[in-house]
């Protein structure tokens, strides 16, 4: 909405863009917009009015995962952050295999957008046909949040490898820009790194979500015009389901900012992958195991403290489907008896929105995972990381956002650090949400120029 002082009144600019101007040409009028009698509009009305006639299309790729609310939560977000700065563009989300949980909440939350199946190539006719036309239609395409352009980190599979590549290959070959959001880098094993870097450095931006990974593509020589640090898509999420969220908590009995939240990680495979392990998921090896039991007792000892200093309750939440399983067997069971009276273990799986309105009733959000903490800081929730490095650089992304005392090595930091950092919060509880609020406003910040830059790369 653009205010017109002549009239006191909301309304168009008179006789400053004429309807048929492009989006390039308007980006490039901007200055006008501070002359004498016009007032100076926010960075999200110019880019409501930059797309008003031209209604891009933007292609999506994204939700990688319906067994983590994480991999769930990129989508959503993203999609709302477009929705918001870019409210005139179409969005086409595209998944290259089906995902019945995250299209549920898309298609509930996200009514405008359509969701499109299938490979880039090799897949049957009609989902190659389908995701072929979205290419078509889009005016830029967009690799959502993760950490799927690595080569060594999970495997050397050249196959995977350039199935993320080659729609960027496509993108070049039609003059479809491209670019990647919130990503992370973590490595390039020979000699893949001369493939990233001849493609990704011909992108529109890549922004990555945490600077370490902004660092290193640069140190590996990447070039793109754009090059910045921007926040994990999963930022923007918004999507609550009150009813199953207040539902669970009634039947929890778990109090409004009277409870703890844990989500753990630990070293063992997918439910479903009979035992076959990677970097994420690893096989359960009697080092592996060892290397749990020393993460897990630090959180049983805080857990512990909570409970006994408190009085409040503690809930153990799972980000990843595994750890209804895992999260009971190697934390819970082992709480003594009068802390497991107050600690609830849910042992189900849920979709984000859900998680959502139940992360909004916690005091604070302690994660050995990123994302449930992402989706508490969205909701003004007080969250302590304690990460293993082994996992990548994306954990930096929350001292990068200004929150650099609630990050941890969780290999490193003893149960008295966890403990000291999570009384301090409870203490000084305003202090804590006034940091959240602070970290917050940095992250809308740069998810504003984020979308100017998308809407630039469409024009």
């Amino acid at each position: 909405m653009i205010f017109c002082p002549e009239t006191n009144n909301p309304g168009t600019l008179p006789n400053l863009i004429h309807p048929m101007q492009s989006r390039r040409d308007f980006l490039k009028t901007g200055t006008l917009l501070s002359a004498p009698g016009i007032v100076h509009i926010s960075l999200t009305e110019a880019i409501e009015v930059s797309t008003r006639k031209s209604d891009p299309t933007i292609l999506l790729r994204s939700s990688w995962n319906d067994n983590n609310i994480g991999d769930i939560g990129h989508s959503a977000g993203t999609l709302r952050i477009m929705e918001r700065y870019l409210p005139q563009a179409r969005l086409i989300l595209w998944h290259a295999a089906p995902r019945p949980v995250t299209e549920a909440l898309i298609r509930k939350n996200f009514p405008r957008v359509q969701i499109v199946n299938g490979g880039f190539e090799g897949a049957d006719s009609d989902a190659k046909s389908e995701v072929m036309e979205a290419f078509r239609q889009a005016d830029v395409y967009i690799h959502n949040s993760g950490m799927s352009m690595n080569y060594g980190l999970f495997n050397y599979e050249w196959g995977s490898t350039m199935s993320n590549l080659v729609p960027f290959y496509y993108c070049l070959e039609n003059k479809i820009p491209f670019g990647l959001y919130g990503h992370s880098f973590d490595k390039f094993a020979p000699p893949s790194q001369l493939i990233y870097r001849d493609v990704l450095s011909r992108a529109a931006f890549i922004y990555t979500r945490d600077t370490e990974s902004l660092d290193y593509i640069k140190e590996m020589g990447f070039s793109a015009p754009i090059m910045e640090f921007g926040p994990d898509g999963c930022f923007g999420i918004d999507v609550r389901d009150e009813e199953k969220g207040l539902a669970y908590l009634k039947q929890a009995g778990l109090d409004h900012q009277k409870f703890l939240t844990v989500v753990v990680r630990t070293n063992t495979p997918h439910l479903d992958s009979d035992g076959k392990g990677n970097l994420l998921n690893p096989t359960q090896t009697p080092e592996k195991m060892a290397e749990d039991r020393l993460r897990l007792d630090k959180l049983k000892a805080m857990i512990t403290h909570w409970v006994r200093t408190t009085d409040l309750k503690v809930l153990i939440a799972p980000e990843a489907l595994k750890e209804t399983k895992y999260g009971k067997t190697l934390l819970y069971d082992h709480l003594d008896n009068d802390v497991k009276q107050k600690t609830v273990f849910r042992d189900t799986f849920w979709n984000a929105d859900e998680a959502m309105s139940v992360y909004a009733r916690a005091h604070t959000i302690f994660g050995m995972e990123p994302h449930s903490l992402i989706m508490g800081l969205a909701l003004g929730v007080p969250i302590i990381h304690a990460r293993p490095l082994a996992h990548g650089r994306k954990g930096w992304m929350f001292r990068d956002i200004g929150l650099p005392e609630w990050l941890f090595d969780i290999d490193r930091v003893s149960s008295e650090q966890l403990i000291d950092t999570l009384m301090t919060i409870e203490k000084g509880y305003p202090q804590a949400k006034n940091k959240v609020t602070k970290a917050m406003a940095y992250v809308a910040e740069r998810q504003k120029a984020t979308m100017e830059t998308v809407a630039k790369a469409t024009s």
